[in-house]
């Protein structure tokens, strides 16, 4: 028979209906009609007690913020759009030499990418099961822009500047999102972690661009 770890132990451990509404932050009269609802698993002791296990507690917790911060990206998105026009209109011409430079035929393509970016970025910190595809996503985003800035004559350092504008946008409208603290440890590495790949490959396309054109 198959030992079990500290954690699975740990997660079919049997609470008291006052203790389990403690371990989800709610009264236990919510927590009481939840169950009787179905809405969570409960039993029933032989004199009517309910009893609710650790890990369908910390499995229902997961579901309902899973499910909270989905339904939260479209709206997050409307904002981080509508917030990067507004700081693209700011920004000086020392620091917006990037969004200058950059042709008129390739603008919408640019903004294309952004968009998709930004839900990219927005999914990799919620959705931890699909992180590899949407970093390979977004590594592909990064080198299309790092070919498209040298194509277009873009500099390298103003290249980067693009990169580092986008990921302060990205952790303002983070920051203002009362479902993801920005001031979170893990948030902030998910955000520099998804960033940095992404950084990391507009350099490379920019690099294999300038390479090709010299052959």
């Amino acid at each position: 028979m198959a030992k079990q770890l500290p954690a699975q132990r740990d997660n079919r451990r049997w609470l008291t209906l006052k203790d389990a509404a403690d371990v989800l932050g709610i009264h236990y009269t919510t927590l009481r009609t939840w169950a009787d609802n179905g809405d969570i698993p409960v039993f029933r002791t032989p004199g009517g007690h309910r009893r609710f296990q650790l890990g369908d507690l910390r499995r229902f917790l997961e579901s309902r913020v899973s499910q909270s911060q989905l339904a939260n990206v479209d709206g997050l998105m409307a904002v981080a759009l509508s917030h990067v026009r507004q700081e693209i209109s700011k920004l000086p011409a020392s620091e917006g030499g990037w969004r200058a430079e950059i042709t008129p035929e390739s603008a919408e393509t640019n903004r294309e990418r952004g968009r998709k970016l930004f839900a990219l970025a927005l999914n990799y910190l919620i959705r931890p099961e699909q992180r590899e595809r949407l970093l390979a996503d977004g590594r592909a985003i990064g080198r299309e822009y790092g070919v498209e800035a040298a194509h277009s004559q873009l500099s390298l350092a103003e290249t980067g500047r693009a990169v580092q504008f986008f990921r302060r946008q990205l952790l303002e409208v983070v920051r203002r999102d009362e479902a993801l603290d920005a001031e979170d440890v893990q948030i902030r590495q998910l955000i520099a972690q998804y960033l940095d790949e992404v950084l990391y490959a507009v350099l490379d396309g920019y690099e294999q661009s300038l390479l090709a054109g010299g052959q």
